[in-house]
């Protein structure tokens, strides 16, 4: 019986959770099973994304066939070659002789390798910035060289702005009915597996998941669609952020690793006593038993933690077996950026801490702490002051002690420095976002404030809002005496701050195009989607602020639309509004064709090969940045705008995007 979900109206999730695979890629457990994504859009042409795996190809054959109800397929999208998503490829063509393979050159190679068929006459070649359009919507096509494969692309809906990642954002374990991120706690239950997966399936190419982000922030984005885990259709910004540390080697928390292998239990004595004084000291650690625990769990929260300690015995004039294979797993993943503690042990010609030591030594960013521990045999009454030492150098790193209190000077009558308020500790205060938006003349009109606030609290009840005087709806509800004001929720995305915040109702009808046009009793509009409660009110007092005008009012009518959690300013801060990363610093470097793989330097050595895809020095190519000046100006705290300026701002300027005043600027260069 087929077993289907709606992403949206038109677009049919049609994959299969498959519970019963030991290992992922015959490695990696998965005791919560995986999920194969496949979704089937119905606009007036049909397009599938992607395969499953062969092990469910039965429940998804039957999926597609129900989802396309008698319709033919137009076209197969195959964005990723690796059998998971490739292996019921040939059942489906079969099946749907008419359907048109969309894929770039690579994809095209693979698939021959793999299906032993030539399809170029069913072929539809893309590349980058190619456009597909199937009816209503418009698709374009995004490379992504090895994450984690060669060949993979991802594709944009820019009518929908669904992003289909291919493996990227994607996470073990079935989906147990669950389609879409918000329908479970994802970060409390789920992002532990997120890890798992990013760091052992994509974690070795960093720099080229770096690149596809780069490529990905330019977009609008209001659904994520992954080939496993969940749909992401709000908080996408808090996963983004874990890639982007991850991807950079940077860690997510400041923390200890400790992995051990131990044969007669010594070192893992040695081990236990460490763990107890660090935590004694306040330190967070993370203890794994190497012939326990597999490789996949332990490298995941290498990538997690700042700090690394690794204790082992030697064997066979080496280390242990299960700590030398996760060593070489750990370098095989080309983790970054991290502090080393080892511990050996040997009855006699202890090795273990040397070869620890060679085998991440190559590993960028990798600096080890001298003050390690040998045993002999067991931990001596006298070596525990050498693990006293090591728990202290950790945790003064990871939880430095604070300087003493200067002496309390005399108080005096305080005179306030021009630079004396921080304007960013007002964003730590609780109040929230909203949508203000009043009609004058047959015109509706709209912007965001954060300025609501409830000041009498008995019949009828009063609300204050504060509007920058230059903003064009402060003179349209001087002139209504009245406004809505529409209460934001946590899932507002960017494109609403974007339409009501950065454009002025002067110049745009900031209402055109949208599908709905609610009103309250007194004629005004307010915005349904994305908001818990609407307000109606009638202003009674104003008063000019100067920069600000703040409107008094009766509260006539309220309503709850919504049992969703209000969006505070600083959450908007915090997990909408888009963060943006310091530009890298552009050096001379070699950059794979086939792969994306870099090269830093000036000359490439006549017999390199590229340690991912193999190919040689022929297929490289020679990127000499262009080194621009950076200019001086000042950036816009709310929307980013950057403003070329030398010298100080006009104090009467306001933002040509947002119209916010000069005081919401701060120094930057570009």
């Amino acid at each position: 019986m087929y077993c289907t979900r709606k992403v949206t109206e038109d677009l049919i999730w049609v994959g299969a959770d498959d519970r019963r695979l030991f290992c992922f890629e015959g490695v990696y457990g998965v005791p919560d099973g995986v999920s194969y994504n496949s979704y089937l859009l119905l606009d007036e042409k049909t397009v599938l994304f992607d395969t499953v795996d062969k092990a469910v190809y039965s429940v998804f054959l039957e999926n597609v066939a129900h989802t396309l109800n008698g319709r033919k397929l137009d076209y197969l999208v195959v964005q990723h070659m690796e059998p998971d998503h490739a292996a019921t490829q040939e059942l489906l063509l079969q099946r749907y002789p008419e359907a048109k393979i969309v894929c770039n050159a690579k994809i095209q190679t693979m698939m021959k390798q793999f299906l032993g068929v030539d399809l170029s006459e069913r072929t539809v070649l893309v590349k980058e910035g190619d456009t597909l359009n199937t009816g209503k919507h418009t698709f374009t096509f995004v490379m992504a060289p090895m994450v984690h494969w060669p060949e993979v692309m991802m594709t944009y809906d820019l009518t929908d702005k669904t992003l289909f990642t291919a493996d990227a954002f994607g996470t073990f374990g079935a989906l147990n009915g669950r389609l879409f991120n918000d329908e479970t706690d994802f970060f409390l239950e789920d992002l532990d597996e997120a890890r798992r997966y990013y760091t052992n399936i994509v974690g070795k190419y960093g720099v080229q998941v770096q690149a596809v982000l780069k490529k990905a922030a330019k977009l609008e984005i209001a659904l994520v669609c992954p080939l496993h885990g969940y749909v992401w259709r709000s908080h996408f910004g808090d996963f983004l952020e874990k890639y982007l540390l991850w991807s950079s080697y940077t860690p997510e928390e400041k923390s200890v690793l400790l992995a051990y292998a131990s044969v007669y239990g010594h070192t893992e004595n040695a081990a236990n006593i460490l763990a107890c004084k660090l935590a004694e000291r306040g330190v967070r650690v993370r203890m794994y038993d190497t012939s326990v625990t597999t490789a996949s769990y332990i490298l995941s929260d290498a990538f997690r933690c700042s700090h690394l300690v690794f204790a082992a015995t030697t064997y066979n004039a080496g280390v242990f077996v299960t700590m030398e294979q996760l060593l070489h797993e750990i370098a095989a993943h080309n983790l970054q950026n991290r502090k080393v503690a080892l511990i050996e042990n040997g009855s006699w010609a202890a090795t273990s801490g040397k070869v620890m030591k060679e085998i991440l030594s190559g590993l960028k960013g990798i600096e080890f702490i001298e003050t390690g521990v040998s045993l002999k045999s067991a931990l001596a009454e006298n070596q525990l002051a050498q693990l006293d030492a090591l728990a202290d150098l950790l945790a003064e790193e990871i939880n430095p002690k604070p300087a003493a209190p200067a002496a309390a000077p005399e108080l005096l009558p305080t005179v306030p420095a021009p630079d004396a308020v921080d304007k960013k500790a007002f964003n730590k205060l609780t109040y929230g976002v909203q949508v203000l938006t009043t009609r004058v003349d047959g015109r509706d009109y709209g912007c965001i404030i954060n300025s609501a606030v409830q000041v009498a609290s008995g019949e009828p009840k009063k609300l204050a809002i504060s509007v920058i005087a230059k903003n064009y709806s402060a003179e349209m509800v001087a002139k209504a005496g009245c406004f809505n004001v529409s209460i934001l929720t946590e899932d507002a995305p960017y494109s609403l701050f974007q339409r009501f915040g950065f454009q002025s109702g002067r110049d745009v009808d900031k209402f055109a195009d949208l599908p709905y046009d609610d009103r309250t009793a007194n004629g005004i509009r307010y915005i349904p989607e994305y908001t818990n409660a609407v307000l109606s009110c009638q202003v009674t007092e104003v008063k000019d602020l100067g920069a600000s005008i703040l409107f008094i009012a009766d509260v006539v009518e309220a309503r709850v639309l919504c049992k969703d959690p209000s969006c505070s300013y600083g959450y908007y801060h915090a997990h909408i509004k888009p963060k943006k990363n310091p530009a890298p610093e552009q050096k001379e470097c070699w950059v794979c064709k086939v792969c994306g793989y870099v090269y830093e330097g000036a000359e490439l050595p006549d017999d390199f090969v590229c340690p991912l895809c193999k190919h040689g020095k022929d297929d490289f190519e020679h990127v000499v940045p262009n080194a621009k000046p950076k200019v001086k100006g000042w950036v816009c705290k709310i929307c980013g705008h950057f403003e070329p300026c030398e010298g100080e701002l006009p104090a009467d300027y306001t933002c040509p995007l947002c119209k916010h005043p000069r005081e919401d600027f701060e120094r930057a260069e570009q």
